[in-house]
């Protein structure tokens, strides 16, 4: 009988799955310049998406320039402003709401006779206990301009959110799930070009110092000991917490990173295959060329030699 074995979870999907996002609408807002509104500082992320129109985004020192499709996202709930330009006076959402919003206070319809934004405007949950190590690596304001892929689902919001059909909101939350999964996926992806910086941001303390050390260090000797003594926490443990949340071992993580760096070297072609060698940790040019022509599926040298030949151009002829 065949066992069917659930692969490993990518690093990228672990982070994800520890912010739990699950979308709550705040507002639905119908806006024709000039408008502005403020939204206080709560510890609740925030998010708002332009389904129509723009509309300029200031936060802090932050300022941003939304266009339709695009979504900004506030991890940490921080005061901000939204308005059809530089406005002085700006009241409060909750004020407005209280005045111009419908009865059930989740629609807006409020401003001038000029252009016309709609916006939605909501919170998302996160997992209880991300530490702030993790937040603080994100900007204030996490901005996804408007991708291609997601016009459909842009429409769909749209549609939604002009409709007054019951469950309207309920249907526009889960649309929003989507721009925000697809929001914090972006971003992660664009931290690194190896995709390993993403592997840092975990909400598990002790798996994030260990993922620290080896991609800050990764030259240096590490063992699973050693490993776990900085770490604080006995090597089963830190062995168990870290399969959990990565998917492998730490020295096999640790080996992924050292393979990628002598990768990104060889391509650069500063550094003799033996200087390379013993950075990504190994005592033997030998064991190295083995580990790499595994990982890669080709040795070292003919690696180097692919990366530095130009690319071949076949030219076609017109008709």
């Amino acid at each position: 009988m065949t066992k069917l074995v659930s692969p490993a979870p990518d690093a990228l999907s672990v982070v994800l799955r520890s912010f739990a996002v699950r979308s709550a609408i705040f507002c639905v807002s119908e806006l024709r310049a000039p408008w502005a509104f403020r939204v206080a500082g709560e510890s609740v992320a925030k998010f708002h998406l332009v389904v129509e129109g723009s509309a300029l985004l200031l936060a802090g020192s932050d300022e941003l320039m939304l266009a339709e499709g695009d979504l900004a996202i506030l991890l940490r709930g921080s005061t901000h402003e939204l308005a059809d330009g530089r406005a002085v006076d700006v009241p409060a959402l909750e004020q407005l709401l209280a005045q111009h919003g419908s009865g059930d206070g989740t629609r807006l319809r409020y401003g001038g006779e000029g252009a016309l934004t709609r916006l939605v405007c909501g919170g998302f949950s996160l997992a209880d206990g991300i530490p702030e190590s993790t937040l603080g690596r994100f900007p204030r304001v996490l901005h996804l301009p408007r991708d291609p892929t997601l016009a459909p689902l842009l429409g769909s919001v749209r549609a939604e959110s002009e409709s007054c059909s019951p469950g309207a909101e309920a249907v526009v939350a889960k649309l929003a799930d989507v721009f925000l999964i697809q929001a914090l996926r972006r971003w992660l992806l664009t931290r690194d070009e190896d995709g390993l910086t993403e592997a840092q941001l975990v909400v598990d303390d002790a798996v994030a110092k260990a993922l620290d050390c080896l991609n800050r260090r990764p030259s240096e000797s590490w063992s699973l000991e050693r490993l776990s003594r900085d770490v604080g926490l006995s090597r089963s443990a830190l062995a168990m917490k870290f399969r959990e949340r990565m998917g492998s071992s730490p020295m096999r993580y640790l080996s992924e990173v050292r393979l990628r760096a002598a990768a990104r070297q060889l391509e650069a072609g500063q550094l003799t295959l033996h200087e390379i060698a013993r950075g990504a940790g190994y005592s033997s040019d030998a064991a190295f060329a083995k580990a790499f022509k595994r990982r890669f599926g080709s040795a070292p040298g003919r690696y180097r030699a692919r990366a530095s030949d130009p690319p071949q151009v076949e030219l076609v002829a017109l008709r």
